[in-house]
Parts: structure tokens; sequence; C-alpha cells
């Protein structure tokens, strides 16, 4: 069947602009000037014969026809903007681009990607890092992203991956040296962000009292601070999942086992219908794979500890 020619650049501008309410709004969506979205717009209502706005003086209102049009066009466009990203997809199916903060990467994912990797040997895993957890990420770079202490967004699907427990440690001759909690006060806490916050979840989380948690030296990581800390420098607060390799080698332990649950998680986040793409639902399913692992392994040790 012929199809007759259609305005599709009008088209797009009405219907940016009638989700929107707000030729303004849409200009910055397309990134062109106000009035070329009013010009596209009104070039269209020309072709069809039908006013598809009622102008106020600062307010957009869609007529009838406007409405029956935005509902056709806007499940339409999002249909070809799917079609697009699977075959963008098709063409680069092997290339799976995961982003995630430094220290989790470091101490969680690289340890275990060796066996992503052997379970789907084809895929090639390109693994980009952040230190600030309010740095926005490029879903257009990125695949998949593991943020912490993220706000919500409505475009995206944010899956709860794991808590954050906080725990005390040093290097183990500075903690033969504690004897008691209060025994903080004497020592140089170690900060991995200049809000200080994870001291001050621990110690109102404990109810110590007499230690500073707002002194001591800052580090633009938690990375950073746990190599600090084994080297004899001073105390840390850090998440026991993340010490593994200092606590094998003996360069980190736990001086009191008081453990502080943090108000923060890490969670997995991608725009929605991402996980239609065979790469980013075999990352996702695998990295939930080894969180439950992890979890089923935690409770083991505690249990034996009890």
């Amino acid at each position: 069947m012929k199809r007759r020619p259609l305005p599709l650049n009008a088209l797009r501008a009405f219907e940016v602009a009638g989700r929107l309410e707000s030729f303004t709004k849409a200009s910055h969506d397309l990134n062109v000037t106000q009035g070329a979205v009013s010009r596209q717009v009104q070039h269209l209502e020309e072709v069809l014969g039908r006013q598809l706005f009622e102008r106020h003086h600062r307010s957009l209102r869609l007529t009838r026809a406007g409405r029956n049009l935005l509902e056709a066009l806007t499940p339409a466009f999002d249909a070809i903007e799917d079609a697009v990203a699977k075959v963008e997809d098709r063409a680069d199916d092997t290339h799976l681009s995961v982003s995630a903060p430094l220290t989790f990467s470091m101490r969680w994912i690289v340890p275990r990607l060796g066996r992503f990797q052997m379970e789907y040997p084809d895929f090639q895993v390109q693994l980009g890092t952040y230190s600030d957890d309010l740095a926005s990420v490029d879903f257009n770079e990125v695949d998949i992203a593991i943020r912490f202490a993220d706000h919500g967004n409505e475009q995206l699907v944010h899956e709860f991956l794991t808590g954050e427990r906080l725990l005390p440690v040093c290097h183990p001759d500075l903690a033969k040296q504690l004897k008691a909690p209060e025994d903080l006060a004497g020592v140089t806490l170690l900060h991995c962000s200049a809000q200080r916050e994870d001291w001050r979840i621990w110690l109102e989380g404990t109810g110590i009292k007499g230690v500073d948690g707002t002194k001591g030296p800052v580090f633009a990581t938690l990375d950073m601070a746990m190599e600090a800390a084994a080297s004899g420098f001073g105390v840390v607060v850090s998440d026991p999942a993340m010490i593994g390799e200092y606590v094998v080698t003996n360069r980190l332990t736990v001086p009191f086992d008081l453990p502080v649950d943090s108000p923060y998680a890490y969670s997995l986040c991608y725009p929605r219908g991402r996980l239609e793409r065979r790469k980013v639902k075999a990352f996702r399913d695998w990295l939930m794979s080894e969180i439950k692992l992890e979890t089923a392994r935690r409770k083991l040790t505690q249990k034996d500890a009890r």
C-alpha cells in the first residue's frame, strides 16, 4: 500500500509539545527554538485543517482533535524508538557497558566478574566507575548502572540490590590499643565523604558517647580511606562486604562487632524496557544471583558465629 507523505517533523513537534503542554519545554526537549516548535505545530494544523491547541496567554490546552491525535502519536513514537533501539542493540549486542561506584566495583564486582564472563563469553564488559554518588548516568552511553543512595526517577527502574551495614575497621595493631568503643575518641577517624555521615550514623546507631565523629581527614573514596586505615593511619567505617581482601591479608580487622544498618542502599538502575536487551537481562539476572549467594553466605557465617 502506498503511503501518503506525512509531515513527520511537525508530528514530532506536536507530540512533544502536547505531552509536555508547553512550546517552551518542547523546544528544550527537541533542542530547537520555541518559535520553530510553534511554526511546526501551525503547519500541522494547516495540513490537517484542524486546530490542535487552544492558545492562552501563558498556557496551552489540547483541543479534542489534539487529544485524539496525541493519544495515537505517543505510543507510535514509543514503538519507533523501541524498534530503533532493538536494531542498535543487535548491531552491538556483545558490548555491555556497566557503571558502578568505584569501591563497589573494586571490592564486589571485579572479584566476581570472571564468573559472568565464563557464563557469557560472548559479552565484552566495559566497567565504568564514578566516585560522586550524585553523578548522573547517561543511559545513551551506559546499558545498566549500579547506584548508591540514589533518589527515585520515574524514567528508570530501581531494583534493590543490597543494604549497607556499617562497622569500624582498622589495622590489627591499632585494634589492640582499643579496649572499648569510647577509646575511638583518642584515635584518628577517617572519612570517605565531606559530610562525614558514616561515622555519624554508626555513633548514633550504637549510642556511643564522647567520640567526635566530625573530626579527621576526608578522602575522595571509601577505597582510599580503607587503604589509609590498612596502613595504620586511623579507623574508618565500612561495610563488611567491602573488606574481605583486607581481612584475608590481615591488613584490616573489626575492633568492635557493633554493626549498624545504614539508611542507604545499592540499587540496580536502567531505563524502562531496557531488559528487552539480552545482554542487559543477562547481567541483571547474574548480579541478582550473586547477591542472593552472598546474602546466604553472610547469614550462614553469622549463624556459625553465634
